[in-house]
C-alpha cells in the first residue's frame, strides 16, 4: 500500500517540528546555558527532538507504516503531550509576537493540529486500503494555514527586530534608574522615585528569551525583547508602593518582581 497524502502531510509536518525544535535549543537554550532555567529545560526538548524525529522517520521511511492504521494515531503522543506540558505558556507567547518564543509557539500549535487532522485521515485510510479522503480542498486548507504560519514568523522576527521602544508616559525624564533582568530575576528589586517626578527607568533584558515589565496600577506593559534595552516612562499618579514584574507566566514566582516605593 502506498503512503497517502495525508500521511506525507503527517510526516513531513513532524519534520518541520524538528526543524522547529532544533532552532529553538540552537536559539534560546546553546546561548544560555550558564541558566539554570535554560539548563533544565534542554534534556526535555532534546528528549522531544529525538522522539519526534523517530515518529517522523518511521512515518517517512517504515515500509509498514502504511498498513499499520494505530501507529498514525499512537505517533501523535509525543506531539500532544508536549502540547499539553506547555498549555500554560502558550497563550502568553502567542499573543505577543516580539517573544521570540512565538516563533516556536506558532508552528507547534499549527504543527500539533495539522498532526491530528493528518493521523486521523491516515488512521482512516490505513484501515480501508488508502483511500485518500483529503482531496483538494483538504490540500488547499493546508498550504493556507502553513502560509499563515510563515507569515506570521515573519512578522515575529520584524517585531523582534524593532522591538518596543518604549512606555508609560511620553514626558521627558527628571530622574533615571535601571531594572536588570538575568536568569529570569529582576537583579534591582526595590527602586526610590519622588512623586511628581518622571522616572525615566532603563530595562535591561539579559536573556537570551523574552519578558515583560508589567506594572498594573499605571497600565504598563511592556515587551523586553531577547539580549535588549528597553525605555520606560513611569509617572505616578500619587505617593505609595508600585509593583513591577514580569507577566510571563511563572516568571513573576521565580524572582521577576520588584517594588517602586513613590515619596
Amino acid at each position: 500500500m502506498a503512503r497517502t497524502f495525508s500521511m506525507r502531510l503527517y510526516a513531513a509536518t513532524y519534520w518541520v517540528l524538528v526543524a522547529a525544535f532544533v532552532y529553538s535549543i540552537i536559539l534560546f537554550i546553546l546561548p544560555e546555558l550558564d541558566s539554570p532555567e535554560a539548563a533544565a529545560f534542554l534534556p526535555i526538548l532534546a528528549g522531544f527532538s529525538i522522539a519526534f524525529a523517530v515518529a517522523a522517520a518511521l512515518a517517512t521511511f517504515w515500509p509498514a507504516a502504511p498498513a499499520r492504521p494505530r501507529f498514525w494515531l499512537v505517533a501523535l503522543v509525543p506531539g500532544i503531550l508536549f502540547l499539553l506540558l506547555n498549555a500554560t505558556f502558550l497563550p502568553y507567547s502567542l499573543s505577543h509576537p516580539i517573544d521570540p518564543g512565538f516563533t516556536v509557539a506558532l508552528p507547534l500549535v499549527a504543527g500539533v493540529t495539522v498532526l491530528v487532522i493528518a493521523g486521523i485521515s491516515a488512521f482512516r485510510e490505513a484501515r480501508t486500503g488508502g483511500i485518500d479522503r483529503v482531496g483538494v480542498r483538504g490540500r488547499i486548507l493546508t498550504a493556507v494555514v502553513w502560509a499563515a504560519v510563515a507569515g506570521a514568523i515573519a512578522t515575529s522576527f520584524v517585531g523582534a527586530a524593532v522591538g518596543s521602544a518604549g512606555g508609560g508616559v511620553a514626558e521627558a525624564p527628571t530622574t533615571t534608574g535601571v531594572v536588570t533582568a538575568e536568569n529570569t530575576k529582576f537583579l534591582e528589586t526595590r527602586l526610590e522615585m519622588k512623586n511628581g517626578e518622571v522616572l525615566g527607568l532603563f530595562v535591561i533584558n539579559r536573556d537570551g528569551f523574552g519578558h515583560s515589565f508589567t506594572i498594573d496600577a499605571l497600565k504598563i506593559n511592556i515587551q523586553l525583547a531577547a539580549n535588549s534595552t528597553t525605555a520606560v516612562a513611569i509617572k505616578p499618579t500619587s505617593a505609595g508602593t508600585l509593583e513591577f514584574y514580569c507577566a510571563v507566566p511563572g516568571h513573576k514566582e521565580a524572582g521577576m518582581v520588584g517594588m517602586i516605593a513613590v515619596r
